[in-house]
């Protein structure tokens, strides 16, 4: 397969954050906080509001959009707090304009009045291979805004030792990981099939997967990828609103729409839906807790009706090989005769997934 990766040096020229919602706020309780010195909220993205108060970090005031912002904030380490301020003092601060909405979008790396990160999308650090929190709480490193987790201090100078090896593997990782949940399949450029000019191409950006029907697509899509990330958002949110399987919030648990409208939200190419903005830090915090959380809703939802009793893979029947194996590739079940079958489906998911979605 063609593969295209960003060795870890990206433009700053262009921020694209979490896609959110503005929720429910009164026409007079939106914008700058005068005694905080950002202008958006460092969790969410979203415009400060007033109501929602302050918290401190080294003598300055953080703005925020709801109240439950502020822990999120003060659960970071104490260096991407710094560089939180370092860049919101360093910026046009208060008189910026914020964007919010489907593509929140900020036109430089401090629009927002910080230099926030693309959240790591693995669950393993990418030097010893082992789970993140195995040893202890991850040690969290941001390179050109690309966050890294790693399992420990020590893996910190082996990975910035070789940091080409290691972005090479971090990307390769990451479009083993999101293939199979990606949503569509034509180019988010030029529109047309995947596979219809050749092997599609797949390109990490921002710790995000996205695929082009050929590599003349790369080029198009670095001049505004805003536009695209947008556009394959919206694709995102319409394929899998419908059949999300909660109810509730997957951090704080309480009913979705009780407290204004739900904010829909994008991590590895998937939906996942919150009662308000200031879940998004929780999350960011430990994706694979959550994640395994909706992924075990979606299985729950699917399994009495799973439309074949053989593995999609290796053909023989569920269950002659012991319990089947299951995962959830964007919003559908698969099940497996045998953990050994999974290499195979997440090489070509496309070519299995059309077989569980065939019958």
């Amino acid at each position: 397969m063609k593969y295209l990766y960003m060795a870890g040096i990206l433009t700053l020229a262009v921020f694209i954050a979490p896609v959110t919602v503005a929720q429910g706020r009164g026409a007079n309780d939106t914008g700058f906080n005068d005694k905080s010195i950002n202008k958006v909220c460092p969790i969410s993205k979203e415009p400060v509001v007033a109501s929602a108060g302050t918290v401190m970090h080294d003598g300055h005031a953080i703005g925020l959009c709801c109240a439950g912002c502020g822990n999120a904030f003060l659960a970071w380490d104490e260096s991407r707090r710094d560089e939180f301020v370092r860049v919101a003092l360093a910026s046009a601060g208060p008189n910026q304009s914020a964007k919010i909405g489907l593509s929140a979008i900020a036109e430089s790396p401090s629009a927002d009045g910080a230099a926030p990160s693309f959240p790591y999308p693995i669950d393993t650090c990418i030097v010893t291979g082992q789970k993140l929190g195995s040893m202890g709480e991850p040690i969290v490193k941001s390179y050109n805004r690309r966050e890294v987790k790693f399992c420990c201090q020590g893996c910190v100078p082996k990975f910035e030792a070789k940091p080409d090896d290691f972005w090479k593997q971090i990307d390769e990782k990451i479009i083993e990981t999101q293939l199979m949940h990606y949503p569509i399949d034509t180019c988010i450029v030029l529109g047309g099939k995947l596979g219809s000019m050749g092997e599609p191409v797949n390109l990490v950006y921002n710790n995000r997967l996205v695929r082009f029907c050929c590599a003349g697509c790369e080029p198009k899509f670095k001049t505004d990828p805003a536009k695209f990330f947008a556009a394959l958002d919206k694709k995102i949110i319409e394929q899998q609103v419908k059949t999300y399987p909660l109810d509730t919030c997957v951090v704080l648990g309480g009913k979705l729409g009780s407290m204004g409208e739900p904010v829909n939200y994008i991590h590895n190419n998937r939906l996942v839906r919150f009662c308000c903005a200031g879940c998004i830090g929780p999350f960011e915090a430990d994706p694979a807790k959550y994640t395994a959380m909706i992924d075990k809703a979606y299985a729950d939802s699917q399994r009495a009706a799973y439309p074949v009793d053989t593995c999609v893979v290796a053909g023989g029947k569920l269950g002659a090989m012991g319990e089947p194996v299951e995962i959830v590739a964007g919003n559908t079940l698969v099940r497996f005769c045998c953990k050994g079958c999974l290499p195979a489906f997440q090489k070509e998911p496309g070519k299995y997934l059309a077989k569980v979605r065939a019958d």
